[in-house]
């Protein structure tokens, strides 16, 4: 489980133990465990099977998302449906007394009130896709060739850029370039680790793509560089959309773990134009050289 979710939802955690802890404790305190012989173990089987699924559903939704609203409809849906699956398991092992009837009843309340909670958050969780689909949309305008994605960013690597910028080159194409360095970020992995420096890796993607077109594309370069093709986009036009990228980043306040103070990266960025009889790799050259030039200035 990822550590910084753990962190962020040990609530969700706690909910679910306790809601568990509930149901077990009702039937402990008000029931009689059965003799072996009384004991329908086909129906055992399967109501454990649901009750472990339901668990299992549980741990997967809190283990792998972020959290926020929609986490918390499907975890708390799910703990309903859980509770029910429970009583209905330990219903199978212990007999109730007549004045324990309301607990039978008990058993297929919460499930009907966690479907209508997960309904919930299963539109929820439909709109978050929504949005996600509109952002890969916008990362890329030419057939997706998955072995060409970072692993860490989901952005494309270098390689597709350069064919990217070859093909709209050959056909005639005129545009500017971006490139994107990230100050200090060695420093960055060195304070807070390598887990961390992926995450503010994927918060920069994020805001990259923001700042683009839908006939831009955005690709990590190498290690904490990105470059952004842009075509039909003047110099002076790039120049300001390369500025306003850096303000974006110097005030993203990034939060590292359970770090309530936040923290703020800077970067350099170079503008290159291309055209029809500009290389690819004269073009990643100028742009690394700008970027060294500022190195050498900064020194």
């Amino acid at each position: 489980m990822n550590a910084v979710y753990r962190y962020r939802q040990s609530h969700l955690i706690g909910a679910s133990i306790g809601a568990q802890c509930i149901a077990l404790y009702l039937s402990l305190s008000h029931g009689q465990l059965k003799l072996t012989g009384e004991i329908a173990w086909l129906d055992v089987t399967g109501e454990g099977s649901v009750m472990l699924f339901a668990f299992a559903w549980i741990i997967a939704a809190i283990a792998s998302r972020p959290p926020g609203r929609v986490t918390t409809l499907l975890v708390a849906g799910l703990n309903c449906f859980a509770f029910t699956a429970l009583l209905d398991f330990l219903d199978e092992m212990f007999t109730y007394s007549a004045a324990s009837d309301w607990l039978s009843m008990l058993e297929s309340m919460p499930a009907a009130f966690g479907m209508v909670i997960m309904t919930a958050g299963l539109l929820g969780w439909h709109d978050e896709q929504k949005a996600l689909n509109r952002q890969l949309q916008r990362r890329e305008w030419a057939l997706r060739n998955h072995g060409q994605i970072d692993s860490v960013t989901q952005l494309y690597l270098a390689d597709y850029w350069q064919e990217r910028l070859t093909d709209l080159k050959q056909h005639g194409g005129r545009g500017s370039a971006i490139m994107i360095d990230i100050n200090g970020f060695s420093r960055f992995n060195e304070a807070h680790g390598y887990a961390e420096g992926d995450r503010f890796l994927q918060e920069i993607a994020r805001l990259l793509v923001m700042h683009v077109r839908e006939s831009d594309l955005v690709c990590r370069y190498a290690g904490d560089r990105f470059v952004i093709l842009m075509p039909e986009t003047a110099h002076p036009d790039a120049r300001r959309i390369a500025g306003d990228i850096q303000t974006s980043v110097h005030c993203l306040a990034f939060k590292s773990g359970a770090n309530t103070t936040a923290l703020f990266q800077s970067v350099r960025t170079a503008v290159a134009e291309f055209d029809e009889h500009h290389d690819s790799g004269r073009v990643l050259s100028d742009l690394q050289d700008q970027l060294n030039h500022q190195d050498t200035q900064a020194a």
